[in-house]
């Protein structure tokens, strides 16, 4: 750990060898299926979340982490020696995460006076926020004080860019974020629908049939969005499409040849609302 503790929460999608390398700690996020509440990545394992998932007639509630979980995250960066602490999260026009941050920020400032506590919006989600994590964390890492690694992790979101396909409509339309007869429609028709999320917001890029098209587009996408000039960070998400994410992967690596490639799995929380099969490409270019 640098003299700057990272924090940021489960949604960002960090694989764990990056947050031990780093000395990254992930927040959990929350999730309750009945009257059983598991956290994020931590409660279940990925077979048993997704076996949990299918079986359930009803998807289950998600919820931010609380203000005393924060706190505690910056109470354990504060015994590891840090006086200065980066806790990065999940876009606030997704989630009440920020918020809590705020608060727990708060509390953690009257317990422990001697700290610098800053929170930021990452304007970002997944494996885009991942990224700005990694950017704050390796700054920190190479000795940039609190106000370097802040800056270092707000200039790369503005060139942060997330594209991905979802599998099925089923899981959005369960949770009553698209109509059923529309997830019905997609899937008699086999349509994968396209999106982005750039600064904060959820855009849609249209639909295509099969899953391989829909790769071939998110690749023809990723082209339009970045400098053949400048070095190139990739991450390959997906959600338990681990074959096919290797398989996106090489393609990226023989086509761009970046400067960091990695796979990464979607959070148990966020697969609640994509449902497996989900996949996509994060990137930006360096300066």
């Amino acid at each position: 750990m640098g003299t700057v503790a990272i924090i940021t929460d489960s949604a960002s999608c960090l694989p764990p060898s990056l947050q031990e390398r780093y000395g990254i700690e992930a927040v959990p996020l929350g999730y309750q299926f009945g009257e059983s509440s598991y956290a994020d990545n931590v409660s279940l394992s990925t077979d048993e979340f997704y076996s949990l998932l299918k079986a359930s007639r009803r998807l289950p509630t998600t919820a931010a982490p609380g203000p005393g979980h924060f706190l505690e995250a910056f109470r354990q960066a504060h015994c590891r020696g840090a006086q200065e602490m980066l806790c990065i999260v999940t876009s606030s026009t997704l989630t009440a995460t920020y918020g809590a941050a705020c608060q727990g920020a708060e509390l953690a400032q009257q317990e422990l006076p001697d700290a610098r506590i800053r929170v930021v919006d990452s304007r970002s989600a997944a494996a885009s926020l991942g990224f700005v994590v990694l950017v704050a964390a390796r700054a920190a890492g190479g000795g940039a004080t609190l106000e370097e690694a802040t800056a270092a992790a707000l200039d790369i979101v503005p060139r942060l860019h997330m594209i991905g396909m979802l599998d099925t409509l089923e899981y959005l339309a369960r949770g009553g974020r698209v109509p059923r007869v529309t997830a019905w429609l997609q899937a008699m028709v086999r349509i994968k629908p396209l999106f982005s999320f750039f600064d904060g917001r959820i855009s849609q890029l249209g639909a295509v049939r099969t899953k391989r098209r829909a790769l071939t587009r998110l690749l023809h996408l990723m082209r339009t969005r970045v400098s053949p000039d400048e070095p190139l960070h990739v991450a390959v998400f997906h959600a338990r499409s681990l074959q096919e994410a290797e398989q996106l992967a090489h393609q990226v690596q023989e086509e761009f040849q970046p400067a960091e490639l990695y796979i990464t799995e979607f959070s148990q929380v966020m697969s609640i609302h994509s449902g497996p099969g989900l996949m996509g490409l994060a990137f930006y270019n360096e300066p």
